[in-house]
């Protein structure tokens, strides 16, 4: 009697085993396409604040330190309200941060232009928002010295998204681009967006195909050779 007990001990205990890893997975797959990704491990060092209000795809309010604050993702640069897929962009943004507690990293500039934080932004359990929304192609990288810290992991992420056709790179016109031209739906770059005189020539070259105009005016001496200066 006890060595027949022996397999049915064993097979209930297998069944345990696979429901709990069941229940494990369901837990923690997440319910929507935004997740935390497995590499990430504790935020860094930075202010903790509180998101308050998303303005949109890569802009959002926080309360830190008592004052009501706007925050510019770095290195991400999402669909504007009257361009394609803004909506989206918004809404993934709404998933991770609404009304959450973050992490805000600087770089080396501390505000842009108009006054807004530039910072990194980290979910309390480590998710790196910047990332995320790039990871499933929500938006484009931009670098804009000296805030480039993570340019090639972006880089990479914004790669790996468009070889898959997520978010804005599953539209037509955004397919056809070459590496490192994002966008010829408004002027978005400068000469010094580009690494090479090549890569600055194959955008203008497939923004002038696709709008018929240097929607980026990087021609300036118009004769169709764009950032000479540049290696």
């Amino acid at each position: 009697m006890k060595n027949r007990s022996r397999p049915i001990l064993f097979a209930v205990g297998i069944l345990a085993l696979i429901g709990l890893f069941s229940l494990f997975f369901y837990l923690f797959r997440g319910s929507s396409g935004i997740t935390a990704d497995a590499e990430y491990g504790p935020p860094p060092q930075g202010d903790r604040a509180r998101v308050t209000y998303v303005y949109d795809g890569d802009t959002v309010e926080v309360e830190l330190r008592g004052e009501r604050m706007k925050v510019r993702y770095i290195g991400v640069d999402t669909p504007e309200i009257d361009q394609p897929y803004y909506e989206e962009a918004l809404e993934a943004n709404l998933q991770l941060v609404k009304n959450e507690d973050v992490i805000l990293e600087r770089d080396v500039s501390n505000t842009d232009q108009y006054g807004r934080l530039l910072r990194y932004v980290y979910l309390t359990d480590g998710t790196f928002v910047n990332a995320e929304l790039l990871r499933e192609g929500y938006g484009r990288t931009i670098n804009i010295p000296p805030d480039v810290s993570n340019e090639r992991y972006f880089a990479r992420l914004e790669d790996e998204a468009r070889r898959n056709n997520l978010g804005i790179w599953g539209l037509e016109e955004n397919q056809s681009l070459p590496s490192g031209c994002n966008t010829c739906t408004k002027n978005a770059y400068d000469c010094k967006d580009f690494r090479t005189q090549r890569q600055a020539q194959a955008c203008y070259e497939a923004c002038l195909d696709l709008v018929g105009e240097d929607i980026h005016n990087l021609d300036g001496g118009g004769d169709g050779v764009v950032c000479e200066s540049l290696p």
